[in-house]
């Protein structure tokens, strides 16, 4: 008791050295807090062991700034002993819901204590006052469990007591730094693993904490194959204190789904995934130095991700029982069904409706609008469906109205049978049906009479005109007086000769066209052919450069032409096109006088030279007149 009174006396001493030093500094400030919504409260679990250790935490969070935020502490009662504390920690939480971004600043004042007796303890309230404004966190109440009922909550070892040191000495909990595996839990819970096909679930995924957790990330959901899935609204839902496995912990919802088996089997909800970061505030250790009078016992924070994974859901979906209803479109819950008629008496030619009314839970999203079968002098057109629906945690639920428009074209008395609608009942196990009473409708002459212009059949229904087709009637008598209009083309001598003409005709193309293939795939033989023309076009450039008077493109093109005609002529390729090279195929191979292979190799120096020597002497004209009688004559002999 000693030791704890003089920890008493320097936590005290520390607070009134650290107001000293601070003082003079808060009064050179001018502290002005904004009207901000401040929300203060106590956490702490429901039950407890007597003799365990257990945390005690005063939170605050705002929008707005909770600097220089004073906390009173509050007296503990009698039952409850201070192990350590209070803690203060600070943070900043970020969240981006919808595309609004907002920040909450948080302040919590931990408390390390233990249960003494027990009982139920209430926790005093607290006060935290932001500028000029003073909030209350609410007291709460805690069940000490006793000594027998409670050794499994007591930490192992020696629980807390000091073995080293006098009786009544309690040792501080030692500062946590790592997070156990059964600290923060994720589970997928399901309200039903047994259903029929179509019949409605809810899985939920929730998270279970005993430590603070600042976000969650990489978050993978399941995919729900073999479901229709609605995700349900959770955004209200606050977090509520539970016990799982003798532990006391915080729950929340993360994500919650509405959900209709589409196929029979075994279907397996797959794993959610996803990484919790967890906030470990302790002390820091005190190590003996001075400075510990003004800085020891300040609060740690340690951020620790945790992966985390929920177990397969496996859902067994039953077949729905046969045989089955013949007006039965799949419709799976509790149902009502009403029905009525916008009139009992209508002109021809007007517009009625039918509407149905279908009330109840279900898997509304999956129904079919009911059948209905109108007399054939009724005209139909396409079924209008209005709703108000709300996913529950029995299925959704509310209301769906189909509406049937027609036109009655004959007059006269019809009875329009009595809609039915079926549907399976999973909470009994066997099909129910609804039915409607049958409508009775007058349809009379529209104003106007029978000159109307509308088509009105005065007394004749159109299912008399139907039962026409049992008899023969309007038969008309004598000489018909049919005429030919015209002969007929097809299979005459004209359409066999034409016949026979397209195909020869398809098949000389063909044989053209195979033909022309053949010639273009010789690359060789196409440029020999073209070789004169290509020659002519360049030298039709080169005299263009002659009338211009430029020697240096003139003599270039000349070049090209001559070079060019020759390997094409030829067949000469580029690299072995020489001087040498096309003297022996002109003398050699082709047969051309020697006299007449020289002239042509003297007409290529000669451009080459007056190409890079411009006053060589070399007239153009000549030159140009001397390559045409020579491309002209060599274009006779072969």
């Amino acid at each position: 008791m000693n030791r704890m009174k003089l920890d008493t006396c320097f936590r005290r001493l520390r607070r009134l050295c650290v107001a000293g030093t601070v003082g003079w500094i808060a009064s050179l400030c001018l502290w002005s807090v904004s009207a901000q919504e401040v929300e203060f409260e106590i956490q702490a679990p429901l039950t407890v062991a007597n003799g365990q250790q257990f945390q005690i935490e005063y939170a605050a969070s705002t929008t707005g700034d909770l600097n220089g935020a004073q906390f009173a502490p509050p007296t503990m009662p009698e039952g409850i002993e201070i192990l350590s504390g209070p803690v203060r920690a600070t943070g900043v939480f970020m969240s981006n819901m919808g595309g609004v971004s907002e920040s909450r600043q948080t302040h919590t004042y931990t408390y390390w204590v233990r249960a003494t007796r027990a009982g139920k303890i209430t926790l005093p309230a607290a006060t935290l006052t932001v500028g000029n404004k003073r909030y209350t966190a609410k007291s709460t109440v805690i069940e000490s469990l006793e000594n027998g009922a409670a050794e499994g909550a007591r930490p192992a070892g020696n629980g807390g007591r000091n073995s080293g040191g006098a009786a009544g000495e309690t040792a501080a909990p030692a500062p946590k730094t790592t997070v156990a595996s059964d600290d923060i839990l994720l589970r997928m819970e399901v309200s039903k693993n047994d259903v029929y096909k179509g019949e409605a679930l809810v899985a939920t995924l929730r998270i279970y904490t005993q430590i603070e957790i600042s976000g969650l990330q990489q978050i993978k959901y399941p995919a729900l194959n073999g479901f229709w899935a609605q995700e349900m609204d959770v955004s209200g839902q606050g977090g509520e204190r539970v016990t799982v496995g003798g532990k006391v912990y915080l729950s929340q919802v993360l994500r919650r789904w509405l959900l209709y088996p589409q196929r029979t089997g075994t279907i397996e909800i797959e794993q959610t995934q996803l990484t919790a970061v967890a906030r470990l505030v302790t002390q820091m250790p005190s190590t003996g130095s001075p400075y510990d009078l003004f800085f020891g016992g300040a609060a740690q924070v340690k951020e620790v991700p945790t992966r985390l994974s929920t177990p397969v859901v496996r859902i067994r979906v039953k077949e729905l029982p046969q045989p089955q209803p013949a007006d039965f479109s799949g419709a799976v819950g509790q149902f009502q069904l009403t029905g009525v008629i916008s009139g009992d008496r209508f002109p021809a030619h007007s517009a009625g409706s039918i509407s149905l009314r279908l009330t109840g839970t279900g898997n509304f999203p999956l129904i079919e609008a009911p059948q209905i079968d109108l007399p054939v002098a009724f005209e139909q057109f396409d079924t209008k469906t209005t709703e108000r629906l709300a996913s529950t945690l029995r299925g959704t639920t509310g209301e769906r109205t189909y509406e049937y428009p027609f036109i009655a074209r004959a007059e006269g008395t019809y009875e329009i049978p009595a809609v039915g609608f079926s549907y399976f009942d999973p909470a009994t196990g066997r099909y129910d049906r609804l039915t409607t009473e049958a409508f009775h409708v007058e349809i009379v002459r529209g104003e106007g009479g029978s000159g109307s212009g509308l088509g009105m059949v005065s007394g004749v229904t159109k299912e008399d005109l139907k039962l026409l087709g049992s008899d023969i009637r309007f038969i008309r008598m004598g000489d018909p007086h049919l005429v030919r209009q015209g002969r007929v083309f097809l299979w005459s001598w004209g359409w066999f000769l034409a016949a026979i003409g397209l195909a020869a005709l398809f098949v000389g193309l063909l044989f053209y066209l195979q033909h022309r293939i053949r010639e273009r795939a010789d690359i060789v033989r196409v440029k020999t052919r073209k070789a004169n023309k290509v020659a002519l076009r360049r030298l039709k450039r080169a005299k263009a450069y002659l009338a211009a008077g430029k020697e240096s493109p003139f003599f270039e093109e000349m070049l090209r032409a001559l070079w060019g005609y020759m390997g094409d002529k030829l067949a000469i390729s580029v690299a072995d096109l020489t001087k040498d090279r096309v003297r022996h195929v002109l003398v050699v191979e082709r047969g051309i006088p020697d006299e007449e292979a020289r002239e042509f190799l003297n007409l290529i120096s000669e451009c080459e030279f007056a190409q890079y020597a411009p006053a060589g002497g070399v007239q153009m004209d000549k030159a140009y007149q001397a390559a045409l009688d020579w491309i002209g004559r060599f274009e006779s002999k072969i």
